[in-house]
């Protein structure tokens, strides 16, 4: 892939002033690209300005920190000139400019836009990028989470998504609608995913028959399920071939800390032998538990599951590991959503605005972890003083 084309036209470089090239710009094209494949809702009559081109500059205003509709018309107003050119802004020969979007013009079309059919556009973008061993399960954690500042006549607004462990990449997204839950949204959230080769965690309200069937029998794909008192026959029969929780017996058993604190995590993993759940291969106790400094317990959980995974096709330690990873969902997404981006605090509420607001913030937390950047709050700061940071985060992310 080159990280070096033109930057629009001859034409526009010639009233920028700019080079005919920039260095790492490839990237913006891919981006652009990208949002190419999603639908405009608007009317075509007195459209200026390319969807794509709408959405590319709405990323750039979140890389730079943007929380709100106010703060992405403000930072968009504010790019290089290079940078909307390379996002195919308009070309004014009569002020020597490109120009770039209005905020008014992007909150509309954020309002407008067909969030799920962009949601699925980006997903399997993002799923294109990720790095893969044929052979090496991978894991996808689906969680659900309430915009609390976005409540609108029909209900809260509460956003259902799918995020890959290990790279923290979030690659489909749905709304659930008013009046339902987001297990119903199972179907709807992986139709877009091709589930070859994933093992699906979820929440224990998710152990349900016909999730497991769909995941199964339908898609391809595996799961590991926690299971609890939702399920409660399902958890009997766990719970009745369990052997004795008798640590030095395990499976496997590890140790880790945690702010001065030592944790201790011990799985039981038995053959599914008269437990009736679709594909149930194996079922699983895990054990967690916490010490103080002085080797005194301080707190104890104890969890059960089901998995579609076979003693060949996964260790005792790896579905230990898929239940761990699962909630990263929480901390690397939706926590950052909110902390970062004050996602709960930011006021869009209107048509699909909620939901187009979270599509970017989605995208451009999975463009940091694609370029191995952590410290999120970080960078977004030092890309809101200099927003040419942008084509080398890009350029990061998208190397492959």
């Amino acid at each position: 892939m080159s990280h070096a084309v033109r930057v629009g036209s001859g034409a526009v470089a010639g009233i920028l002033g700019l080079p005919q090239v920039l260095p790492g710009a490839g990237a913006v094209g891919e981006l652009v690209e990208m949002f190419e494949q999603v639908t405009d809702p608007r009317d075509p009559r007195g459209v200026r300005h390319r969807l794509a081109t709408i959405l590319t500059v709405a990323v750039f205003a979140v890389l730079a920190g943007a929380r709100n509709y106010r703060q992405v018309g403000d930072r968009v107003a504010d790019l290089p000139q290079s940078l909307v050119a390379l996002a195919g802004g308009r070309a004014c020969p009569a002020l020597g400019a490109v120009q770039a979007p209005g905020g008014s013009t992007i909150r509309r079309t954020l309002t407008l836009l067909d969030a799920d059919g962009a949601d699925r556009v980006v997903g399997s973008w993002l799923a294109s990028l990720l790095d893969s061993d044929g052979d090496e399960l991978r894991g996808l954690a689906m969680d659900a989470k309430t915009v609390r500042g976005a409540s609108t006549a029909e209900g809260e607004v509460t956003l259902f998504a799918a995020m890959a462990h290990g790279w923290a990449v979030v690659l489909g997204q749905v709304r659930v609608p008013a009046a339902t839950t987001e297990t119903t949204q199972v179907r709807a959230l992986l139709d877009g995913v091709d589930l070859a080769g994933w093992v699906v965690t979820a929440d224990a309200a998710h152990a349900q028959v016909d999730m497991a069937d769909y995941i199964v029998f339908e898609r391809g794909g595996d799961y590991v399920l926690q299971v609890k008192a939702n399920q409660v026959e399902v958890l009997r029969q766990i719970a009745a071939v369990m052997p004795a929780a008798v640590v030095a017996d395990a499976e496997c058993s590890e140790l880790g800390d945690s702010e001065g604190d030592k944790n201790r995590r011990t799985n039981w993993v038995v053959e599914a032998g008269g437990v009736d759940f679709p594909e149930a291969a194996r079922v699983f106790r895990m054990l967690r538990e916490r010490f103080d400094p002085f080797g005194t317990r301080v707190s104890k959980e104890v969890v059960y599951g089901v998995t579609s995974l076979p003693a060949h096709r996964a260790t005792p330690a790896q579905l230990a590991g898929f239940v761990r990873r699962h909630w990263a969902i929480e901390n690397l997404v939706h926590w950052s959503r909110d902390v970062v981006f004050g996602e709960d605090a930011q006021g869009a509420y209107i048509g699909n605005g909620p939901q187009s607001m979270a599509i970017l913030r989605n995208l451009v937390l999975s463009l940091f972890r694609l370029a191995g950047i952590s410290k999120v709050k970080r960078l977004t700061e030092s890309i809101a003083a200099d927003r040419m940071r942008i084509l080398p985060v890009l350029t990061a992310a998208l190397q492959r």
